[in-house]
């Protein structure tokens, strides 16, 4: 295991200051672990050249591997410090300005070639680190982008890059290429010894990514970052189809970039019908969606797989098959997107399998819907999104496993088979869906409510009682903090005498402050505060003859406080006993000459010290836990994990006026939970709570396409 070892501070931003000592530890983590991989990779290179020179038969050849031995010593003997320094540089860099718009870094793939020597004229700096960049994101894209989205979060930002990541793959292979060009050589040499060792490097930077990743969820930065789809197919999609584009064919970026336009939608949908062979294309799709085999288009047969109904990326499985390569370019484009999402709906770890089954059978009418209707791309309520975004969700939010036996399931199955069986060219059939799905949504948080109502009226009655006492411990806070009281009386005071304050804040209907005009509370103050009085040492012959007078109405004062707020007989006679014996040791004091201080007015309230229940104390910064709470509303789906890591999703059904109780219910309304705010905080402070992503899930899909094919 690695040990993370403090490093040099040099003035980092203000920007991350909220996390600057997560994001701190994060830079010395990888810095280290990179070290450790490169101090590995240039013995390894260093062992392949010196086998590559010993095999070769070419005198100049053999002269090259000989200088980049010599090279990659010199970068072998200082690449700890060197390395450390300059990745430090880069980081503070990019930490402070961490959205560098246009960094010359931001590129289209490429690759340099492996293990080639490069011929000098050939040599671009910038290309060099740009390709290098991308060839390490690729060989740690998931783990890369999960720490991308946490570093934005500790930096402030919405979003960051790959360039502007001040731990991220270009930052690294900066501070690389500075250590290589720092040596003497040739710029070829220079740039090979650079890519051979990023080439190694590129085989361990998805685990040190995945273990940066982990020592964040430990440090409770954004524990569940959104899932991602894995990335590439769309870009390797439209290259493709960009390839085979014929003269005079539209450009496909800007077939894309039209289709995902609401302003061109109203149009597409009345013209799909004169597009070339989009009639014959979209009988053939009819004659899938029923289940034919066999079919014929473009001179050109076409059959779904044997599973393709209930399983796996069937439009895929027909390009494959040449399906775009029969259509117009437009359909064609249509197609590779409407396939592309589906990969990514497929992809998405939080949807469960059985939902995506039934999500995967309606694949042919959404793909027929898509050419059709181009506002399906752009329309964020178009009813087909919103009604996979609302199948998805709701297996999602499914408390438990989602099987064929579940009531979900059994609607859900109901809705694809009726779409399957009716959709032919009227989208209406999409909208009627949804609104069967929404009414059995409607109708299962209706009763999950009801259920969970029936709480309510509890939870509200302690609420006012934990508020009342929480007022009462403030007043009584003084009288506990001071030590000359005997600890059985303070131990009263805080067990016995709160509730006695508190039975009087709750009589006033008072529950967040001290209650102005409550007699019965004036009294227990002013009692509670003789009491005080007489228990403390008592030094002169006046005090002890003002007690001795006084003690009778002490004591008749503390019992009606008590019996009125219904202390048991036992337990008062208890106290009274233990009280004799501290009134004699009062009276026992040494006679000081001290001034006597004098008993606090019979009815003089005391002042209230300490917070206010529900609010902070001035100056108290907020933590992410009660933020996070803040945020919380009526509706908010919560993700509750157990010891043995069971989830649970429970949305939320109530708030306490005071939001000092959480009422949560599953979807089937089957239990209820009810947490105080303390304990929620707890929850969401160690990781056994979180708020569920609430994305929809096509409305992210989408965006994710949108965002790989812009880049």
């Amino acid at each position: 295991m690695t040990t993370l070892q403090p490093s040099r501070q040099t003035g980092a931003s203000d920007a991350f200051r909220p996390h600057q000592g997560v994001l701190l530890e994060c830079r010395d983590f990888v810095s280290q672990r990179v070290r450790e991989a490169l101090a590995r990779a240039v013995g390894e290179v260093g062992d392949q050249i010196q086998a590559r020179r010993m095999g070769t038969k070419n005198a100049e050849e053999a002269q090259k591997l000989i200088e980049l031995q010599v090279l990659l010593r010199g970068i072998g003997a200082d690449i700890d410090r060197a390395f450390s320094s300059g990745f430090e540089d880069q980081f503070q860099e990019r930490a402070k300005t961490s959205n560098v718009g246009d960094s010359f870094y931001e590129s289209e793939n490429g690759f340099f070639p492996e293990l080639s020597l490069v011929d000098e004229t050939e040599i671009d700096e910038t290309l060099a680190v740009k390709n290098l960049a991308t060839r390490l994101e690729r060989a740690c894209e998931a783990e890369n982008q999960d720490l991308q989205t946490r570093v934005a979060f500790m930096l402030g930002e919405s979003d960051i890059d790959n360039a502007t990541n001040p731990i991220g793959p270009t930052a690294i292979c900066e501070a690389l290429k500075n250590i290589c060009w720092s040596q003497e050589g040739s710029g070829g040499l220079r740039a090979t010894a650079l890519e051979l060792l990023i080439g190694r490097l590129a085989g361990e930077l998805s685990t040190v990514y995945h273990d940066v990743n982990a020592l964040l969820v430990a440090r409770r930065v954004m524990p569940n970052v959104r899932p991602r789809a894995r990335r590439g197919k769309a870009s390797q999609r439209m290259a493709v189809r960009k390839s085979a584009t014929l003269p005079g064919d539209p450009d496909p970026a800007d077939v894309v970039k039209q289709i995902f336009t609401a302003r061109t939608a109203a149009a597409e949908r009345a013209d799909w019908r004169q597009r070339a062979g989009t009639v014959d294309l979209m009988q053939l799709l009819d004659g899938l969606q029923q289940g034919r085999g066999d079919l014929q288009f473009g001179g050109q047969s076409f059959a779904l797989p044997a599973d393709g109904q209930t399983s796996g990326n069937v439009i895929s499985a027909l390009i494959e098959a040449g399906l775009s390569k029969q259509a117009s370019s437009v359909d064609g484009i249509v197609i590779d997107v409407v396939a592309t999402l589906f990969d990514y709906i497929f992809d998405d770890s939080r949807v469960p399998d059985a939902m995506k089954g039934l999500i995967g059978r309606l694949q042919i009418p959404v793909l027929k819907l898509a050419m059709m209707d181009h506002g399906f791309f752009s329309n964020r309520t178009h009813p087909a999104r919103r009604l996979i975004n609302s199948l998805a969700q709701a297996s999602v939010t499914w408390d438990g496993p989602l099987s064929e036996d579940s009531s979900l399931y059994r609607i859900a199955e109901g809705i694809v088979v009726r779409i399957q069986n009716q959709f032919a060219d009227d989208p209406s059939v999409f909208a009627s869906c949804l609104q069967e799905l929404e009414n059995y949504l409607a109708e299962q948080e209706r009763y999950a409510d009801a259920r969970a109502a029936t709480l309510t009226e509890r939870l509200k009655e302690r609420e006012r009682v934990d508020l009342a006492r929480q007022v009462g411990e403030d007043a009584l806070a003084a009288h506990l903090a001071n030590e000359d009281v005997p600890a059985v009386v303070r131990d009263f005071i805080r067990d016995t005498w709160t509730r006695v304050l508190a039975h009087a804040a709750l009589e006033s209907g008072a529950t967040t402050a001290p209650p102005a005009n409550s007699e019965r509370w004036t009294n227990a103050i002013a009692a509670v505060g003789e009491l005080v009085w007489s228990v403390l040492p008592k030094q002169s012959m006046e005090e002890r003859q003002r007690m001795v007078k006084q003690l009778p109405a002490i004591l008749r004062n503390l019992k009606a406080s008590m019996t009125g707020a219904g202390i048991d007989e036992a337990r008062q006679k208890a106290f009274f006993s233990e009280l004799v014996r501290c009134h004699a040791a009062a009276l026992k004091a040494p006679v000081a000459t001290a001034p006597a201080p004098v008993p606090p007015a019979p009815n003089a309230p005391a002042r209230p010290t300490g917070p206010l229940p529900g609010l902070q104390p001035i100056g108290e910064e907020p933590t992410p836990e009660m933020l996070e709470l803040d945020l919380l509303t009526r509706g908010s789906w919560v993700e509750l994990r157990d010891e043995s890591g069971e989830v649970r999703r429970v949305r939320l059904t109530w708030i306490s006026p005071a939001r000092t109780m959480y009422l949560f219910a599953n979807r089937q309304g089957q239990r209820a939970l009810a947490l105080t705010r303390a304990e929620l905080t707890r929850r969401f402070s160690n990781g056994e709570a979180s708020t569920a992503d609430q994305e929809p899930l096509l409305d992210r899909v989408v965006d994710d396409v949108l965002d790989e094919l812009r880049g």
